[in-house]
């Protein structure tokens, strides 16, 4: 064998091998991170289907979920660690204290929160003095508990004791074991509350409309890739329209994924949060003005902050128009 013939296999095998580091580098560089608190909830339920069932990947997309808490993911989109938030009140704080971020979709027309207690507390009253768990302070639970409890007279910085615990799935942990006496939990953590013998006293959506849920991201990559954010938007409407129209698909996903045996406690989650789900991806002005109000309370911040400051529904009405939603 001449020395031409044995070196071209070897030339082979290194072009194969820059092939191989372009390829993966041009996927990595391509990779989308979506920040969300919790997988098995109705919150991320529209990002996890369009994971699940293809449809980032059908509008061109690489997109990974990653769970981490709240106010880890408002930092991450402000750092630009991470993409997109899936999270909502935090960000709408964050917009307000001026940091450079737009909510732009609302994936939820209400709110999937019910205030579930201790056996030992039946009425919102109750609550004074004992422990209640939320997500982070500034929070979509933390708010909607100020808000409850200031509706029923009490005084949220004196009457009771907020812990800072994480996603509903460690909030629902903490009331089990007792480390706390009441918390806002979505659904199935509600569902499994009660089915313990726990007190579901109120859904929020009896308190007040809010959206819930959606994507936010750094007003940098607004003016950068307003094509990919649209596809984002049409990936998440796809992912809704079909846990609309899939019910037994989904009350499958319950089962396999979310480990739900429970034939009733499947039914139930499913009819709690179907309907929740946006059809367009914009929120009223008027719920928006809810969640706002909401968050300014709970901060008990002041700013000069108009809508325009907060959300940026041009996407989401493109993305309209793309999907061809009336």
């Amino acid at each position: 064998m001449t020395l031409i013939q044995s070196e071209t296999p070897r030339r082979y095998f290194l072009l194969l091998v820059l092939w191989v580091l372009f390829v993966q580098s041009s996927y990595a560089q391509d990779r989308i991170t979506l920040g969300v608190t919790t997988r098995n909830g109705t919150t991320a339920f529209p990002f996890v289907i369009a994971e699940e069932k293809g449809f980032f990947k059908s509008e061109g997309l690489n997109v990974i979920i990653v769970v981490m808490q709240n106010q880890v993911v408002v930092n991450g989109v402000v750092a630009r660690n991470v993409d997109y938030g899936g999270t909502f009140s935090n960000f709408v704080g964050a917009a307000l204290s001026g940091l450079p971020v737009r909510i732009v979709m609302s994936a939820m027309d209400g709110s999937d929160h019910y205030l579930v207690t201790a056996p030992s507390v039946k009425r919102v009253e109750d609550l004074k003095g004992k422990t209640f768990g939320i997500s982070s302070f500034g929070g979509t639970p933390h708010s909607e508990a100020v808000t409850i409890l200031r509706k029923y007279g009490m005084n949220p910085e004196k009457d009771v004791t907020f812990l800072q615990i994480g996603g509903s799935a460690s909030r629902y942990t903490a009331l089990e074991g007792g480390s706390i006496q009441a918390a806002m939990l979505v659904p199935p953590f509600n569902n499994f509350a009660t089915k313990r013998g726990f007190n579901q006293l109120m859904s929020f959506n009896d308190i007040m409309n809010i959206p819930l849920g959606g994507l936010t991201t750094h007003t940098q990559k607004i003016k950068e890739r307003p094509d990919e954010i649209v596809k984002m938007i049409k990936a998440v409407l796809k992912a809704s329209d079909y846990i609309r129209n899939r019910k037994a698909d989904i009350l499958s996903f319950l089962e396999a994924k979310w480990g739900i045996k429970e034939a009733d406690v499947r039914e139930s989650i499913y009819r709690d949060m179907v309907g929740l789900y946006s059809r367009d991806g914009v929120a009223p002005d008027e719920t928006m003005k809810n969640v706002i109000q909401l968050v300014r309370d709970t901060r008990k911040s002041k700013d000069d902050k108009t809508l325009a400051d907060i959300v940026d529904w041009s996407f989401a009405k493109r993305a309209q128009a793309e999907l061809k939603i009336r």
